[in-house]
């Protein structure tokens, strides 16, 4: 009797080692074994929330599909309670950080192969989020700035629309000048009592048109000071600032952000064909 048990025990081992080991499958009703995708996109947003919405739009919008199934499979982790990134930065305040740390890794822990997010500011906290993960974190900053640098090579002066917490950063002129581009801001008068109320007013679901006027003004002062090219460092300030109202080329940091995603997205599955 205790030979037929270990007769049979080890092909039923073997069976459920098998299973275990099979990641890329599941159960669906009715038994039926369905594909689980081995690539997804982790987006960390309430940043705000608008802007989140925004950014998976500009995705879908702009990966080449022409069906449901070519889509990039998607995560995404709304936590509008983190704290605002321009009162941390300039108070010091280092309790937003666990929100930061919650975001990523609950996007790593529910299967996420890399993370994009929609939020300029935030990435004065890059170091630590990628430091609480093991997947990659598209850092949104640097790759506008390579943008930039890629579409207008010529241009050697940049205007920076964006909050009062990015700038005070020094993220934008670093990774900049980096590059041998010099980066313009608003005054402190535009700054405060246009785009920083712009901002506030397309968080709150205010008049956008009144929105628009505002940032076309700032955008104004940056092209009199000389602005080649103007970057909409914020992910508000796309959903109202109107481009057609800007005498130089504008770049987007969010459409920056979408477009990297699916390129990464992209790179992910070249190399799982090889």
């Amino acid at each position: 009797m205790r030979q037929r048990a270990v007769v049979w025990f080890y092909p039923l081992l073997i069976l459920g080692l098998l299973i275990g080991c099979a990641p890329v499958l599941k159960t669906g009703r009715g038994g039926a074994v369905l594909p689980r995708p081995t690539v997804i996109l982790g987006i960390f947003g309430g940043m705000g929330p608008e802007a989140t919405a925004n950014l998976y739009q500009l995705v879908v919008e702009r990966t080449p599909a022409t069906r449901d199934q070519e889509h990039i499979p998607t995560l995404i982790y709304s936590l509008p309670q983190v704290p605002d990134r321009t009162t941390a930065i300039l108070s010091g305040d280092p309790s937003i950080l666990p929100f930061l740390k919650e975001g990523v890794t609950r996007l790593e822990k529910a299967g996420a192969s890399y993370i994009a997010i929609p939020c300029n500011t935030v990435h004065y906290y890059y170091d630590q989020m990628q430091g609480s993960v093991k997947i990659p974190i598209i850092h949104m900053i640097r790759e506008t700035a390579e943008e930039v640098k890629t579409r207008y090579p010529q241009a050697k002066k940049v205007g920076l629309l964006a909050t009062s917490g990015t700038i005070s950063t020094g993220l934008y002129e670093k990774e900049f000048a980096a590059r041998g581009i010099e980066v313009v801001v608003p005054t402190k008068n535009i700054l405060e009592n246009y785009v920083m109320k712009a901002v506030y007013l397309i968080k709150a679901h205010g008049d956008k048109q009144q929105a628009e006027e505002w940032l076309c003004l700032a955008g104004k002062e940056l092209e009199h000071d000389g602005a080649e090219v103007v970057v909409l460092g914020c992910t508000e300030i796309p959903l109202a600032f109107n481009p057609k109202r800007s005498g130089v080329p504008v770049v987007s940091a969010t459409r920056v952000l979408a477009d990297r995603a699916i390129a990464r997205y992209q790179e992910f599955l070249r190399m799982e064909i090889k």
